[in-house]
């Protein structure tokens, strides 16, 4: 019976000469590949689209959107939560992944590390526009005035202000800095003298000498430590806007590791999506292999499983509360106007997802494209149902009232989603997609262990 040998990370016969060229070329080539053009310009039309729509939300005031009282935060909330969530998975998981030293962890690590920063600009866009009156943000800030106005500390929108401003500041700088050493390489393999001097400031003098590399990896190990804390931190403050209130379905404390845990289910399916299309987009089967995909898919159905746990938690903790308000919102979650919205979310997130324990699914960049889809899905309407159901119907029957998306609540979000994907393609047409030195580590490794038959 033949053997069959596992499938290696990195192809045979790759060099750090052929890695560079490839990954390299993608961009310093003139012209770009004819998906990524297609894609680019619908990003670009969707972006625009938000632009405009922003505008006229500005314009006319947040009555647009379909929010009301007792529903005040409405869809922006949603989408404010969701993409925080993406946001501070890719961060956790490019940290986490070289902190532990991963060896499947250079091909999707600048993806995750890209996706956190759009992500937060996404969020951070959205906390604006929720506020109401955005032309009042600078009240967040605490800055000295001769009016003698300070910002509520007791306020959830000043936590949000502080903790997205210093996500986005952190996110900013340690994608920077691990494109240092890449940004050195397009400076020397650059032909134009414009993309020489471009990649050439970018790259900070960068030289590649013994004590930039020394420097470099001890600050990049602090950095990523720091990393595990803040976006921890920065969760558990978002999850706690909600569960400092009295409001039946919001009052849990199980909610920030509740939410940490769904941030990184979304953020590993997010990362899975990226690195499918990726690799279809620039032709990279053999650097995002496969066993790639089969990481990904199993710290999706591990997170997936934790999230599934928090779902349980929550409703034995509303049941043995004894408190009747607390019990009537989970039943009318299942029952009420809203039930749809629950139901869907079990679906995608309880039921698809245990077709992750399939390798065959795993492995199959269809499958988890698709389960990727479902899971982001999922845990949108995750967070929509935890706000609507939980503010729709409060202690006083008076006080009900049902809300629901209008057009603008969907343009607004398609044109958000439309931002991100505009922000990482050209961040791919800046940037390698693939981070260079961690992939020159990885062939050095994988030499070393052939040639010492470990």
């Amino acid at each position: 019976m033949p053997q069959t040998t596992p499938e290696t990370l990195l192809p045979e016969g790759l060099t750090h000469t052929t890695m560079t060229e490839r990954i390299a070329g993608l961009v310093l080539e003139p012209r770009a590949r004819g998906r990524w053009r297609l894609a680019f310009a619908v990003s670009a039309a969707l972006a625009l689209m938000f632009v405009v729509c922003l505008g006229v939300v500005f314009t006319v005031g947040v009555g647009l959107f379909g929010v009301n009282i007792p529903v005040a935060w409405g869809f922006p909330i949603v989408n404010t939560i969701w993409w925080i969530g993406i946001a501070h998975a890719g961060t956790l998981i490019s940290a986490v992944l070289l902190l532990t030293r991963q060896p499947w962890r250079a091909p999707v690590a600048r993806l995750a590390e890209a996706m956190a920063l759009f992500a937060i600009i996404c969020a951070g866009i959205y906390a604006i526009v929720h506020l109401g009156r955005p032309q009042f943000m600078q009240f967040l800030i605490p800055y000295p005035n001769t009016m003698d106005l300070w910002p509520q500390w007791r306020s959830p929108l000043v936590w949000d202000f502080f903790a997205i401003s210093t996500y986005f500041v952190f996110t900013l700088g340690f994608l920077y800095f691990s494109l240092l050493p890449d940004f050195a390489t397009l400076r020397d393999r650059a032909h134009s003298r414009g993309l020489q001097i471009f990649y050439g400031v970018m790259a900070l003098g960068w030289r590649g000498s013994a004590l930039h590399w020394a420097r470099y990896e001890q600050v990049n190990r602090v950095l990523a430590a720091v990393a595990a804390p803040i976006v921890v931190s920065v969760t558990g403050i978002i999850s706690l806007d909600l569960a400092v209130s009295l409001v039946p379905g919001f009052h849990f404390t199980i909610f920030p590791p509740y939410f940490v845990a769904g941030a990184l289910f979304s953020g590993f399916a997010t990362v899975s999506f990226l690195a499918v299309v990726t690799r279809a987009m620039f032709g990279l089967k053999d650097l995002i292999t496969r066993r790639h995909l089969d990481y990904l898919g199993r710290m999706m159905l591990l997170f997936a499983l934790v999230v599934n746990y928090a779902y349980i938690q929550e409703v034995f903790t509303a049941w043995y509360s004894g408190d009747p308000y607390q019990r009537a919102v989970y039943i009318n979650r299942w029952t009420g106007p809203y039930a749809p919205a629950w139901w869907a979310m079990f679906v995608c997130n309880s039921l698809l997802v245990q077709l992750l324990w399939f390798r065959q699914v795993r492995r199959s960049p269809a499958m988890l494209l698709a389960l990727a889809i479902t899971s982001n899905i999922g845990m949108w309407l995750e967070r929509l149902q935890i706000v609507f159901t939980s503010t729709y119907a409060s202690y006083m029957p008076s006080t009900w009232g049902l809300s629901g998306p209008t057009l603008w609540d969907l343009l607004v979000a398609l044109g958000s989603l439309g931002l991100f994907a505009f922000l990482l393609l050209a961040f791919v047409r800046l940037a390698p997609v693939v981070s260079m030195h961690d992939m020159r580590v990885s062939i050095y490794r994988a030499v070393h262990k052939e040639k010492s038959g470990d």
